[in-house]
């Protein structure tokens, strides 16, 4: 049971809800962490602003191979680097407690930046509406202007600008409920349909902690890492997902399995089991996210959690 109970809670903790599509691609994807959440509560960093839920804003830049954007976080900020689309899509995220208001983003992220902008509306366009899940979503457009600074681990990434296209979203009450044109429900089917196998791999140190996940099923499997650290006053959340064909290869008796998930993964991860208990989670399995490359998914310290259908 606690096996079968991590593999169902999990994918939704991990990948939260979703993504209200491209109505604007210039709001940074959600990282949807917990971390971040708690060193939203716990860091002390500007004054303290009132979390509010009712509004994203933010800006994004083409960054070489990246992009690189801002986006309010509840009261916080946080700056996200990705790259790739919905089916595909490995993003760093950081994130400071800062000033986080519709039209003012305000921050310093540590040593690699910070960003401090104000929110001018474009004159001559009005606020685009959309009905989304029975919600009015109201994006009114026009740029941020100020500085904004930023260089990732190792100079992976740079970028310094004063003017950036952006976006203020906001909720304007409730609509008739209709599928939106975005919505792709092929990227949800790993929610509704049972897996052919699963796998899980957990490991902890202290309030870090790195996950593995792999669900594979007939038509379309899913490959999920997530690497959080908290840095004092900073939190950064890693993740890479994808969902195509890979191999997650399990037997009957649940006593060994091997995992080769397709790129942004590397290597293959193989599970083992003994008579007695013990597990191991080992192999050469790694992930590329951005500004940590090759980042090890095996090893001693993670804890793995396996099923099959009956």
């Amino acid at each position: 049971m606690r096996r079968l109970a991590l593999l169902i809670v999990v994918p939704a903790v991990l990948l939260g809800a979703p993504q209200v599509a491209a109505a604007d691609s210039l709001l940074p994807p959600l990282p949807h962490s917990r971390l971040m959440d708690r060193a939203l509560a716990e860091t002390e960093h500007g004054p303290a602003v009132r979390p509010a839920q009712e509004f994203r804003s933010g800006f994004s830049v083409e960054a070489g191979k990246y992009k690189v954007g801002v986006s309010t976080y509840g009261g916080g900020l946080y700056l996200g680097v990705w790259k790739g689309g919905r089916r595909q899509r490995s993003m760093t995220a950081y994130l400071a407690k800062g000033v986080a208001r519709p039209e003012r983003l305000q921050a310093t992220f540590g040593s690699y930046g910070k960003v401090a902008m104000r929110f001018r509306r474009s004159p001559n366009r009005p606020p685009d509406r959309s009905c989304f899940f029975g919600h009015v979503l109201i994006w009114q457009h026009g740029f941020f202007v100020g500085s904004f600074k930023f260089r990732g681990e190792g100079g992976y990434v740079s970028v310094r600008i004063h003017r950036a296209k952006g976006t203020i979203l906001r909720e304007g009450g409730r609509c008739h409920v209709h599928r939106h044109h975005d919505f792709d429900p092929s990227e949800f089917e790993f929610l509704f349909a049972k897996p052919e196998a699963a796998m899980l791999a957990i490991a902890r140190d202290g309030v870090d902690w790195t996950g593995v996940l792999a669900l594979a099923a007939k038509n379309n499997s899913t490959f999920l890492a997530v690497h959080e650290e908290n840095r004092g006053k900073l939190a950064l959340v890693r993740l890479a997902t994808v969902h195509k064909a890979g191999k997650l290869r399990l037997n009957e008796a649940l006593t060994s399995g091997r995992l080769i998930p397709p790129d942004p993964f590397h290597g293959t991860g193989r599970y083992s089991a003994l008579p007695d208990g013990t597990q191991s989670w080992a192999g050469n399995l790694s992930v590329n996210f951005p500004g940590l490359p090759r980042f090890p998914l095996t090893g001693p310290a993670f804890e793995p959690f396996v099923e099959v259908p009956f």
